[in-house]
């Protein structure tokens, strides 16, 4: 990874992680805040191909691990956007909220939903990428927006 992307992903990081911080003294997080953070506190842990971590993580591994901690229960499967209705689907990206499981179709296949990963907010999502080889985040543009195929919200939102 080139140092200019590194930093200006610590640097987005940092501010977001600072963000949350400010919000958890003064209002308490939402659901999707706690999710988001649990995922980025574990970036640069290893990707590895059917592992739901600790150590390491594949993309669903990631998103099965932190949503546990919420009491959601999900299947070890890059199919998460799946078909049931109990949870919303979201097929724009502007309506997406923190702690939202965002899905892409990598291959370019059937599967709607071979690569998964919890959106951020500002335009960024963590997810454990095969490609860079570890806990990553990412942005929703270029590869990944052409690729991207909804999303599900499986938290609780409050307004």
């Amino acid at each position: 990874m080139y140092k200019g992307t590194r930093l200006v992903l610590v640097t987005t990081v940092a501010l977001g992680l600072c963000l949350a911080l400010v919000c958890l003294l003064f209002t308490g997080l939402t659901q999707g805040e706690r999710v988001a953070m649990h995922a980025l506190r574990h970036l640069g842990l290893p990707y590895v191909l059917g592992s739901a971590g600790p150590n390491s993580y594949d993309c669903s591994g990631l998103i099965k691990h932190c949503l546990a901690r919420e009491g959601i229960e999900l299947p070890h499967s890059a199919e998460l956007i799946g078909t049931n209705e109990a949870y919303r689907k979201l097929t724009d990206p502007r309506a997406l909220l923190v702690g939202d499981i965002v899905c892409f179709d990598t291959v370019r296949d059937a599967d709607p939903s071979d690569h998964v990963g919890i959106w951020l907010g500002a335009n960024q999502f963590v997810h454990a990428s095969s490609g860079k080889g570890e806990v990553t985040v990412s942005a929703l543009e270029g590869y990944y927006l052409e690729r991207f195929t909804g999303a599900r919200r499986y938290l609780q939102v409050y307004f």
